[in-house]
């Protein structure tokens, strides 16, 4: 689906997705059209919102991101214990 497409739907929808990316501006359709925000989480192969305008675009993209990814960092050791 393309810029206009989304841009089409979010109108449709009532909601505005200005300044967003593809990525979040399709959540927000979703969310509008009473689907689960889920574009590009990667549960396409077992997606069950088989009406979510959505849907077709995701299976081919598969995962955008890893929605549960916890990023750490690497704390340095105190050589003196409190």
């Amino acid at each position: 689906m393309d810029r206009l497409e989304i841009l089409a739907r979010a109108w449709t929808a009532g909601t505005n997705v200005e300044g967003l990316d593809k990525t979040e501006a399709v959540r927000a359709i979703q969310r509008a059209e009473g689907f689960e925000a889920c574009y590009g989480c990667g549960c396409w192969d077992t997606c069950g919102q088989y009406h979510c305008a959505f849907r077709e675009d995701c299976v081919l993209i598969q995962v955008i991101e890893d929605p549960c990814r916890v990023v750490a960092c690497d704390i340095p050791e105190d050589p003196k214990p409190r």
